[in-house]
């Protein structure tokens, strides 16, 4: 049953009145973690920074592995939806522990202190964490699962995208506007202010940022408590996702979120390896005996650059598999190269996903919503394989379709 949208209004409400004094704030949370039913809850100072404490609780489990669900106790509509969902989560028979913690400070220093004070083994008894962040927000093209170049892996990102689909919560992945171009510039990219997510993956546990905001929709909007409470009944259905399964399954960052499915690294081979094999059999040479030898020559010269851009497609397709969907277009345009046409259609019809997924990282730099530092995270295989199997399509269009020689008569 999900709680009612007045609920997370009044916590919402509690937050933003909240006393200036740390331990008065931190007294408020505790008490609305202790309202919303949850166990064994305090108030923790961060080590080595006593104006932030952390505040966490527990719902117990059949076992002590843990699933963590989390917000920043600067976030206002963030703690409303975690403090709701625990409520909802409390008439739930649990299998793992759910551990609650309001990170103290708008994001960074109060996670950064709980995960350096985690005892040994921690990392393997935690399932996964769910991070909610700029929740609720008014004018919001849609619920986001956040990117960066640390992605959160596939099976994680199966379960939200399944979550949300069961309550009518479709989340997009990296950007709710551009899902697919998103993905490849964070991937490619560093990007500034990313998730609060990224501090547990670089520690190995399975984490992700859910947000209102996106790459494209940074702007902290007015909270929408109607939208909160859709929040917390997807917040909610995550959780119980997650608590079904009996551990974690094997990792997988080399995928793409399209279309509400996830597209592991097998599946994009697959995808593009189908395209390959017709050119394939498109591009056979045919049989030269007989023919005079300038003939070969030019025959050979003419099926060389497709030769090429076949071949550099395959290891694309095999070391890239995720950028090699900027490859896809050209690949089917290369099944029906131009007649009528003059190929130089075709060759900026072949180089459009690449110009695209260039302007989007310019026009991320220029807003300062990414940065270089770093240089290029996509891996050497993907910077060098798409320029140059692009290169080998050009020069495949502009020789015109391959003509292969015929056995003359009599032969």
């Amino acid at each position: 049953m999900p709680v009612p949208a007045l609920r997370s209004a009044a916590l919402l409400c509690l937050f933003l009145t909240a006393a200036p004094a740390v331990s008065e704030d931190a007294a408020n949370l505790v008490e609305a973690l202790r309202q919303a039913g949850l166990q064994e809850v305090r108030a923790v100072p961060v080590r080595g920074n006593g104006a932030l404490v952390n505040v966490e609780g527990v719902l117990p489990g059949k076992t002590a592995d843990e699933i963590v669900l989390s917000a920043a106790s600067g976030d206002a509509s963030g703690c409303a939806a975690v403090i709701s969902a625990a409520a909802d989560l409390r008439r739930t028979p649990l299998r793992h522990t759910v551990r609650v913690v309001l990170f103290g400070g708008e994001s960074g220093g109060g996670m950064a202190g709980w995960l350096r004070n985690l005892g040994p083994g921690a990392e393997e008894r935690i399932l996964a964490h769910l991070n909610l962040e700029r929740v609720g927000r008014q004018g919001s093209a849609g619920p986001v699962i956040e990117g960066s170049p640390a992605m959160p892996p596939g099976w994680l990102v199966h379960s939200v995208l399944k979550s949300g689909e069961a309550v009518a919560w479709p989340f997009a992945v990296a950007d709710n506007r551009f899902p697919l171009l998103a993905q490849l510039v964070v991937r490619s990219v560093e990007v500034r202010n990313g998730p609060d997510s990224e501090p547990f993956l670089r520690r190995g546990i399975p984490s992700v940022s859910l947000s209102d905001g996106s790459l494209t929709d940074a702007a902290r909007h007015e909270p929408d408590a109607r939208r909160l409470d859709r929040w917390t009944q997807a917040a909610a259905a995550a959780v119980r996702r997650l608590d079904a399964l009996a551990g974690r399954p094997l990792p997988e960052d080399q995928y793409l979120a399209v279309a509400g499915r996830v597209w592991l690294r097998r599946d994009l081979i697959w995808l593009g390896f189908l395209p390959w094999v017709l050119l394939v059999f498109r591009g056979r040479p045919g049989r030269w005996r007989g023919t005079p030898a300038d003939q070969q020559n030019r025959q050979m010269r003419s099926y060389l650059p497709g030769f090429l851009f076949r071949g550099l497609l395959l290891l694309a397709i095999f070391l890239a598999p995720v950028f090699a969907v900027l490859l896809l277009p050209a690949a089917a345009l290369a099944l029906a190269p131009p007649r009528l046409w003059r190929p130089w259609i075709w060759i900026p019809l072949g180089l459009l996903p690449l110009v695209f997924y260039l302007a989007a990282v310019g026009v991320g730099l220029v807003n300062g919503i990414v940065s270089l530092d770093g240089g290029f995270r996509g891996g050497g295989a993907a910077a060098l394989l798409i320029p140059a199997t692009l290169v080998a399509y050009v020069l495949m269009i502009a020789r015109g379709r391959e003509r292969l020689p015929q056995l003359p008569v009599g032969d």
